[in-house]
C-alpha cells in the first residue's frame, strides 16, 4: 500500500512562485523473466493474517479500536480532538489482509483519509522597489504583528490541523527598522484511516 504524503509548499503571501518544468530523465528497464507455472498438486500462497496476540500493546488497542470504527493515525495536535493512534502504529497494517482477533478474522482495510494542514511564516529581508506597497508594522491587526514578530524572531510555526495564520494583504512588511518579504509555508497531512470487518 502507498506510503502517507507529507506535501510541503512554499507560498508568497501575495501570490505564487512556480519553477521550470523539470527535464525527463531517460530510464532504463530491466526485462522481468517469466514466472513459471506452479507445480501441479503444490499448495497455493494464503492471505497474509496476523494474530492479535502476536501485536505490539499499542497495534492490539488499534485493533481493539477498530473492531468497533474508524481508527485514524496522526501527530498529536490540540487541534485534532479526536481518538487517534501515532503514525508509526499503522504500519504494523500495511501488508496485513486479515487479522485474527476474539476467534473472529477480520478484513484489514487501510485508505487515505482526512487532509490536514500546518503552518509556517517566514522572512527574509528585502529591498523592495518603489512600486511595492510595503505595510508598517504600527499598522497590522494585534494578530498579524505577533505572527510577523515571531516570523522575524526565528519563524512562526502552527501544530497540526491549526487555522491559518492571520496576515497583512501585503507581502512586504517594515519591522523594527528593517523592511522584510514574508513567505507562508504550507504542509499538508494525509491522514490513514484503519476499518476491520468480519471476513
Amino acid at each position: 500500500m502507498r506510503t502517507a504524503l507529507l506535501l510541503v509548499a512554499l507560498v508568497l503571501v501575495a501570490g505564487c512562485t512556480g519553477g521550470p518544468a523539470a527535464t525527463p530523465i531517460e530510464t532504463q528497464t530491466d526485462t522481468a523473466s517469466p514466472t513459471p507455472d506452479p507445480i501441479p498438486g503444490t499448495a497455493t500462497e494464503t492471505p497474509e493474517t496476523v494474530a492479535y496476540a502476536d501485536l505490539s500493546e499499542t497495534e492490539q488497542a488499534v485493533v481493539r479500536a477498530a473492531v468497533n470504527g474508524t481508527v485514524r493515525f496522526l501527530p498529536d495536535s490540540p487541534h485534532v480532538p479526536e481518538t487517534r493512534f501515532g503514525p508509526d502504529a499503522v504500519n504494523a497494517f500495511h501488508d496485513v489482509e486479515y487479522v485474527r482477533y476474539d476467534g473472529t478474522r477480520y478484513e484489514v482495510s487501510l485508505t487515505q483519509g482526512d487532509l490536514y494542514a500546518s503552518y509556517g511564516v517566514e522572512t527574509e529581508v528585502a529591498e523592495p522597489g518603489p512600486n511595492t506597497t510595503v505595510v508598517d508594522a504600527a499598522n497590522l491587526s494585534d494578530g498579524e504583528r505577533e505572527v510577523v514578530a515571531a516570523a522575524v524572531d526565528g519563524g512562526y510555526h502552527t501544530e497540526l490541523g491549526a487555522d491559518r495564520p492571520p496576515l497583512p494583504d501585503a507581502e512586504h512588511v517594515r519591522y523594527g527598522g528593517e523592511t522584510y518579504r514574508l513567505l507562508l509555508v504550507v504542509g499538508d497531512y494525509w491522514t490513514w484511516e484503519l476499518r476491520l470487518s468480519p471476513a
